[in-house]
């Protein structure tokens, strides 16, 4: 299919929207359901087939123009710093120095870009992308691997200044490590500020359904539980639409270059400033860092180089299906952590698990006893005054602070301590935990996904429950749990419209495939993200499968995975079809059966447990 069209002949002109990403050409735009593409309605946008001729013809045009324009296009891009420094900036500016910061490694930089704010209106200013870099230590440098924690919100900068030397070795000494704050996050500039402060956000979620999350009775066909879900739901409702009207009065049109096209665009521009134009592009995201991998190929298929995205999100549904009708798709692996987490426990006994309670306990016993618990805060809350903000542990909390254990199996033995201690009347490890695990301090988050996801009706809360009641009782009992902790929830009362919405094509064909990882139990990403990818762009990519639970590769260290991905950022070497890689850890280790590694495979597994601690705020 042809590609959308991207400026990296030209870094520093603008470019008028592709027909599949202008909203105003493809609003009409619809998706058929997970084949990979997206298309327009024939009537609202009639499409001619470009052939190669005419491409190259309009190709010789736009460079006519770029040459004669690039200069009035950088003096245009021009703009005062507002901050006590009034230094100048401009549009390809990039400025490195040494990092300062406490947690910095040594020989980490620290420092910025200039890029357009908008890609299609020289006019509207620029932005200035935060940036890390851990330099390549072989001499046989091949690029620069741009890194993505996920999110969206994650600042991505600390991944190469604070953890620059564990992502080498897992990626390759060869590269430059380069991570990023992405559009609207962390010390990126605009920021996404709708409230005053971090402070001033709190408070206005504090003890509402957007914190403590939905209380779910234990009869999901009883009418009473879905008419209290109901109002819950007019809440949150409610809630969203207030934060978001604040939104468009302290941001105003900032709001809309926040998206995952601009940041797309972002790295395409900034890989040009590091290693020259229309260099490859290198990239490694883990959870919401691939939907930008997967925006990176199809935007840029030409320029892909090494690209390994690990723990899949699916674009497609991101991009085209409102948020409340992604669980009934993404929490398909979801309980099966969660009973895992069960079985592990019951293995490993009340010596190494404080909620087994004998030798021979069994998984089922453990589970029952949990959920029992869970049910009972339903009806009665338990109260926590000793918490480090006091409060109580409702079934919401509750069920919240489990499904962020099941993201990261090596927390287990504590969440177990927690919830043990929370089941014999005191919460404050489990309350604390919960709202520490709140990781965002404005509305950056919604930012991203709110100008991503294409605009729909506006569901009624009794239509929004009543899918939530149907994933509750046929797929995970973790669902509305979901909704809180991953808030991209609301998108039907944004304010703004995005310069550029990317809708796909999602199948382009690359001449350098790319790497899948995907984990047989991810409680966030389930395997089928990955294998929908992977049929999506067919030969394109290759799937790994890690056998193991937790989000992403990275939640138990593998070394078969990390030779698979060392080979790949080495030379493309791809692992074969239906490769199945085992882990190198356990959530519950005993001290007596420790495995005897070689010092170079020790400190493989090392980086990788490093670069988890980044990447999960351990």
């Amino acid at each position: 299919m042809v590609a959308s069209r991207d400026a990296s002949f030209q870094p520093y002109a603008p470019q008028p929207p592709s027909t599949m990403t202008d909203p105003s050409n493809c609003a009409m735009a619809e998706k058929h359901p997970y084949d990979g593409s997206i298309r327009c309605n024939a009537s609202e946008l009639p499409r001619e087939r470009t052939s190669r001729t005419k491409w190259f013809g309009r190709l010789a045009v736009l460079i006519g123009l770029y040459l004669a324009c690039s200069t009035t296009f950088k003096r245009q891009f021009y703009v005062s710093n507002t901050t006590s420094t009034n230094e100048e900036y401009r549009v390809g500016d990039l400025k490195w120095a040494p990092c300062t910061g406490q947690h910095d490694v040594p020989g980490a930089e620290c420092g910025y870009a200039i890029v357009p704010l908008d890609y299609f209106n020289a006019s509207a200013g620029v932005a200035k992308i935060a940036l890390g870099r851990y330099k390549a230590t072989s001499a046989n440098r091949l690029g620069s691997v741009f890194l993505n924690p996920g999110g969206p919100g994650g600042s991505g900068k600390g991944l190469a200044t604070m953890s620059g030397p564990s992502f080498q070795r897992i990626v390759g000494e060869e590269y430059d490590m380069i991570g990023f704050d992405p559009r609207g996050i962390g010390e990126t500039e605009p920021r996404t500020q709708c409230f005053p402060s971090p402070e001033a956000h709190s408070a206005f979620i504090a003890n509402t359904v957007l914190e403590r999350g939905y209380d779910v009775g234990p009869n999901l066909t009883d009418p009473l539980n879905r008419n209290h879900l109901i109002e819950l739901q007019r809440d949150a409702d409610a809630l969203w639409q207030t934060q978001f009207n604040i939104c468009a009065k302290t941001m105003g049109d900032k709001l809309r270059y926040m998206g995952t096209s601009t940041v797309a665009r972002d790295i395409a521009f900034i890989a040009s400033l590091l290693d020259g134009n229309d260099a490859l592009i290198h990239f490694y995201g883990l959870s919401y860092g691939t939907v930008i991998g997967q925006y990176l190929v199809n935007m840029f298929p030409d320029r892909v180089g090494r690209v390994v995205i690990d723990g899949v999100v699916d674009a497609i549904a991101w991009t085209t299906l409102p948020a409340y009708k992604w669980e009934r798709h993404w929490q398909t692996s979801t309980d099966k952590t969660y009973e895992i987490f069960m079985a592990d426990c019951a293995k490993a006994g009340p010596s190494r698990c404080a909620l087994a309670k004998k030798k021979d306990d069994d998984s089922a016993s453990i589970l029952s006893r949990v959920e029992n618990f869970l049910q009972s805060l339903y009806y009665q809350p338990l109260a926590v005054p000793n918490a480090t903000i006091p409060g109580i542990l409702t079934n919401g909390r509750a069920r919240l602070f489990l499904l962020g254990a099941l993201e990261s199996p090596s927390s287990w033995p504590s969440v177990a301590q927690a919830f043990d201690e929370a089941m014999n009347g005191d919460g404050s490890a489990v309350l604390n935990g919960q709202k520490g695990g709140m990781y965002l301090s404005d509305l950056e988050r919604s930012a991203v996904s709110c100008n991503d996801n294409k605009p729909f009706p506006p569901p009624t809360p009794e239509e929004i429950i009543d899918e939530q009641l149907w994933v509750l009782e046929n797929v995970s009992r973790f669902s509305l749990a979901v909704v809180v902790s991953e808030p991209d929830a609301g998108c039907q009362y944004w304010p703004v419209t995005p310069p550029e919405r990317f809708l796909g094509p999602w199948n382009n064909s690359l001449h350098n495939p790319i790497l899948i990882i995907s984990n047989t139990a991810d409680p966030a990403t389930p395997i089928a993200n990955g294998k929908l990818v992977q049929e999506t762009l067919g030969n394109s990519s290759r799937l790994l499968v890690q056998d193991s639970p937790g989000h992403c590769s990275l939640a138990l260290p593998s070394l078969c995975t990390i030779r698979a991905m060392r080979a790949f950022f080495a030379n493309g070497t791809l692992p074969e079809e239906g490769t199945v890689c085992s882990v190198d850890a356990s959530p519950f280790p005993q001290v007596e059966t420790v495995k005897v590694y070689s010092a170079e495979d020790e400190k493989m597994l090392e980086s990788a447990r490093r670069a988890a601690e980044v990447v999960f705020g351990k």
